[in-house]
């Protein structure tokens, strides 16, 4: 996620230079037909290019509302985690052993218990960041997003590496075989706590609570993994994209006679204002398809491994452990 109050120049123009590109081609050609090959008729009128403008501009509009709501629907997804997950270690701590705090000899296997518990979230907290990074086929693979994606994540932990220490050594060997990492630690916290309520750590009540919560967690997981998983339509992408290109191409040639009718030495005013006219175009189609994937990884997403780390610090301070990770600081501007 980028936290500047303004894009860097240089991310503009890692996204614009092609379509500059091709607007300065697209300009100079309409001019050269028209003034060097003599092809008068190639200066069509405005009306239609117009049209096509109008539409163009509808359709991008809806794509990027579209794209702008998967990616704020991601954000409020992973808004709720963090509230959930702080609601569940907090009610972990105040009913387990709650009925049994004034007998001393208990309160080393109850704080043991609630310490794995705890532990065990922040390993499903990293199961699920990792998941959200996987690479899907309809994600982008041109140099600049991988670019971005290398400035972003400058280091590239695995899930092992980032575990080791809330994972036992069994649970982490358990869980290496799942095809569902996150999904398998949560049904272990649901036999977890089950096994609490059979020793009496918990009541009935309290049982019913936590369990509640850790519904809340697979409710939030499956709409992160469905936006994650399910392809903005390819077929408005597709045709915003197409839309844009054919407008841009016309561009040129319904401008032509209104910069013939200030004279032949205005015409090279042209090649400007059709960059202008192109550039705010394709930069909002642009706009809304860096958009369409909140959990891609690129400067415009969801900071999942920030919010990750934030959680990870507020459980632990709980836990009252003094030794704790430091919060990711923007690199460049642009927090992962």
């Amino acid at each position: 996620m980028y936290v500047k109050r303004y894009l860097n120049p240089v991310i503009v123009y890692y996204y614009s230079w092609r379509m500059v590109l091709f607007s300065l081609f697209t300009g100079s050609m309409a001019i050269f037909v028209y003034e060097h090959l003599d092809w008068k008729w190639v200066a069509i009128p405005w009306l239609p290019v117009s049209l096509v403008g109008t539409a163009t501009a509808f359709f991008v509009g809806f794509k990027n509302n579209q794209s702008y709501d998967r990616s704020w629907e991601a954000r409020k997804i992973w808004g709720a985690i963090t509230n959930n997950s702080r609601s569940f270690s907090a009610a972990v701590r105040s009913f387990v052993g709650h009925e049994l705090e004034f007998e001393p000899e208990m309160q080393d296997q109850i704080n043991e218990n609630i310490r794995i518990i705890i532990y065990r979230h922040i390993g499903w907290l990293y199961a699920l960041k990792h998941a959200m990074r996987q690479r899907t086929l309809w994600e982008h693979r041109d140099k600049a997003s991988k670019r971005q994606r290398v400035a972003i994540h400058k280091t590239n932990e695995t899930f092992e590496e980032e575990v080791e220490k809330y994972l036992s050594a069994g649970e982490l060997d358990w869980v290496k075989g799942k095809s569902n990492v996150a999904t398998q630690i949560l049904d272990r916290q649901s036999q977890d706590i089950k096994l609490l309520r059979k020793n009496g750590l918990v009541d009935a009540y309290q049982h019913v609570e936590l369990q509640n919560l850790i519904s809340s967690f697979y409710d939030e997981q499956g709409k992160s993994e469905r936006i994650k998983n399910t392809p903005f339509p390819r077929q408005y992408a597709t045709t915003s994209t197409l839309f844009i290109f054919v407008f841009m191409t016309l561009l040129p040639f319904g401008l032509l006679p209104q910069f013939v009718d200030l004279g032949e030495k205005y015409m090279f005013l042209l090649i400007p204002f059709n960059l202008i006219v192109s550039w705010v175009f394709m930069f909002m189609e642009y706009v809304g398809d860096i958009s369409e994937n909140p959990f891609e990884g690129l400067i415009n997403d969801v900071p999942v491994g920030s919010i990750v780390r934030n959680i990870e610090i507020d459980l632990c301070e709980m836990l009252g452990e003094t030794e704790l990770p430091e919060k990711m600081k923007p690199y460049q501007g642009m927090l992962h």
